[in-house]
C-alpha cells in the first residue's frame, strides 16, 4: 500500500484497531492534523481507534494538543483519556513558570552585556492558539560566540538554575550563517514586562525542519511545529532566505515541510514544497510512522555504556541504536529521494563503531593510568618497615 493510502485508511469511524507500528502513527498524525490552528476539524476515529495510540502522544509531548482535540469529541474522560486532561493542565501551569524563566533569562543575560537569541520553546509556542500546549523543557538560546563564557559564568552565578542550553554549534552546522547575520534578521517580542529575540520566521522555520530532520523525527510534537510556524508566516516571509544557499539543505527544508502536509494536513499551496508533496519518497514517510508509531525506547547515552568499560557493552550501545533511514541521511549528509538508505545506514554504524572503539580505548587507558597513579601514591605513603 501507498503511504499515503495508508495515511488515509484510518480517517474513517469504522476503523478497526491497528497494531501496526506504522499504522498506529498515522492515527496519532490523523489526531495531530490541524491541532495548532484555533479551529481544529472534526475527527471521525472511534474510541477502540484512539485509546491504543493515547499513550504514544503522552510519552512524545503532543498531549496537550491531542487533549485540545478530543475534549469536545464526548468521548468518556476515563483512562488514557483522563491522562491526556491532566497533561494539558501540567502544560498550562509549566508554561506560566517557564514564560517568566524565560524572561527572567533574558534580563540576567543583558545585565552581563550578552544578547542572545530564542530558539524553539516559547519562540514556537506563541504561536499556537493557547499556552501550553507543547512541554516546557530548556530555554534554548543563541549567543554570539565570543560572549558564550560571559553568558555561562552570569548562569552560574545566580543562586537558582535555569534550564539553559546554548547551542550555537548544532545550528550554525546547518543554517550556515554567522551569529551577526542572525541577529540582524531576528525579531523582538514581548513577555512578562521584558523584550525577547527571536529568530526571524525563514530562520526559525528552517531551524525547526533540521531539528525535527537530525532527530530522526522521532516526536510529532515537532512537525506540529513545523506546521504552526509554516501557517504563521508574514506575507513577506522569503524563501529564498528560508531554503539557503545549499541545494541539500533546501531539499531537506522542502521534504519536511511537504511531510507536514500529507501527515498533518498543513497548508502548503502558496510554499515551493508543493511539487514535493507529490514526490516525497515512501522509506521516508513510513520511517515517520514508524517512530511514532512505538513508546522512544529510553537507552543510556554511549558516554555511559563506554564508562561501564566493557567491550560487550559498547556493542550493545552500537546494535540498539542502529540509525533510522532519516537520521543516517542527515549525518551522511544525503538527499530525501528513492535510492536505498541501508549504505547509509552501514556508513553511519561504522563511523559510530570506530568513534566507540577509540573512546572505549582512550577509556581503558584513563582507568589504568589512575589505577597506577593511585598504586604509586599508596605506595609512596607507607612508613618504612
Amino acid at each position: 500500500m501507498d503511504c499515503r493510502e495508508q495515511v488515509s485508511s484510518v480517517s474513517h469511524e469504522e476503523a478497526a484497531p491497528l497494531t501496526n507500528k506504522a499504522c498506529s502513527g498515522a492515527i496519532v498524525a490523523k489526531i495531530l492534523a490541524g491541532t495548532w490552528r484555533q479551529l481544529s476539524p472534526t475527527l471521525g476515529l472511534s474510541r477502540e481507534a484512539l485509546e491504543p495510540v493515547l499513550p504514544l502522544l503522552i510519552t512524545s509531548g503532543a498531549g496537550a494538543l491531542a487533549w485540545r482535540r478530543l475534549r469536545c469529541s464526548g468521548l468518556p474522560s476515563r483512562g488514557a483519556f483522563h491522562a491526556l486532561r491532566e497533561t494539558y493542565i501540567r502544560y498550562a501551569l509549566d508554561a506560566i513558570a517557564h514564560e517568566r524563566q524565560v524572561a527572567d533569562a533574558f534580563r540576567l543575560l543583558r545585565s552581563a552585556r550578552v544578547e542572545p537569541i530564542l530558539l524553539k520553546g516559547w519562540a514556537i509556542g506563541r504561536v499556537y492558539p493557547e499556552s501550553g500546549l507543547r512541554p516546557s523543557g530548556d530555554i534554548d538560546l543563541l549567543v554570539e560566540p565570543a560572549q558564550r563564557t560571559r553568558a555561562e559564568s552570569a548562569i552560574d552565578a545566580q543562586p537558582w538554575r535555569f534550564q539553559l542550553d546554548f547551542q550555537h554549534g548544532s545550528v550554525s552546522r546547518f543554517v550556515g550563517l554567522k551569529f551577526d547575520e542572525l541577529r540582524d534578521r531576528s525579531e523582538l517580542m514581548y513577555l512578562d514586562g521584558t523584550s525577547v529575540r527571536v529568530l526571524g520566521p525563514e530562520d526559525h522555520l528552517r531551524v525547526l525542519c533540521l531539528h525535527l530532520l537530525t532527530h530522526g523525527a522521532w516526536r510529532p510534537l515537532w512537525l506540529c511545529d513545523v506546521a504552526a510556524a509554516l501557517e504563521a508566516h508574514p506575507a513577506n516571509f522569503d524563501w529564498d532566505r528560508c531554503l539557503g544557499k545549499t541545494k541539500r539543505h533546501a531539499n531537506w527544508v522542502l521534504c519536511t515541510i511537504a511531510l507536514a502536509n500529507l501527515l498533518l494536513g498543513a497548508e502548503i499551496r502558496d510554499t515551493p514544497a508543493r511539487e514535493k508533496a507529490r514526490s516525497l519518497p515512501n522509506w521516508f514517510v513510513l520511517s515517520v510512522l514508524r517512530q511514532w508509531g512505538r513508546v522512544p525506547a529510553q537507552l543510556p547515552s554511549f558516554a555511559d555504556e563506554v564508562r561501564k568499560n566493557t567491550i560487550m557493552a559498547t556493542m550493545r550501545s552500537v546494535v540498539q541504536r542502529w540509525p533510522n533511514p532519516i537520521q543516517a541521511t542527515i549525518d551522511g549528509n544525503g538527499r530525501f529521494d528513492s535510492t536505498p538508505r541501508l549504505p547509509l545506514q552501514l556508513k553511519n554504524c561504522a563511523v559510530r563503531t570506530a568513534k566507540l572503539a577509540f573512546s572505549y580505548g582512550h577509556a581503558t587507558r584513563e582507568t589504568d593510568r589512575q589505577g597506577s597513579h593511585g598504586a604509586e601514591t599508596r605506595g609512596s605513603t607507607q612508613c618504612p618497615e
